[in-house]
């Protein structure tokens, strides 16, 4: 049904690119190759698109290898070889931060921790009772 919503040339260009993605990515390193991708064709020169300045620098020492691969795999597909290699650095947005919060002590649990602790002997074990019960607010 989606096919039907997209013009069928859209389609076909979202195709080579993914087979364009796929080729690239066989001719980086395993560390840099799901942070890269061909973001589009322009005048005999293709886009890769990575989400970090690094990688980019990677793919600019392997850009003879990754035309040369790509000129090969995709004769048919290039109505002229690909001369040059241009890369864009898209940051990918981070997850939002959950807000974390600390479990909290109620003042009516502080005060039983406080009272457990009066009756005990080893003196490690009170006191870590104790530190525990001021994290709740009890302050006695």
């Amino acid at each position: 049904m989606l096919n039907r919503l997209i013009a069928p040339e859209l389609l076909r260009q979202a195709r080579v690119f993914e087979s364009m993605t796929r080729i690239l990515r066989t001719c980086l390193t395993d560390e840099c190759a799901m942070h890269c991708w061909v973001g589009g064709i322009r005048d005999q020169t293709l886009v890769v698109v990575t989400d970090h300045a690094g990688h980019a620098t990677r793919v600019h020492y392997q850009q003879g290898e990754i035309l040369e691969c790509i000129n090969k795999g995709f004769r048919s597909e290039l109505p002229t070889p690909l001369t040059r290699l241009r890369l864009k650095v898209r940051p990918m947005p981070e997850a939002p931060v959950r807000d974390i919060r600390r479990p909290t002590l109620s003042s009516d649990n502080a005060r039983r921790l406080l009272s457990t602790a009066d009756g005990i002997a080893d003196a490690g074990v009170k006191a870590a009772l104790q530190r525990l019960a001021r994290r709740g607010g009890a302050d006695f």
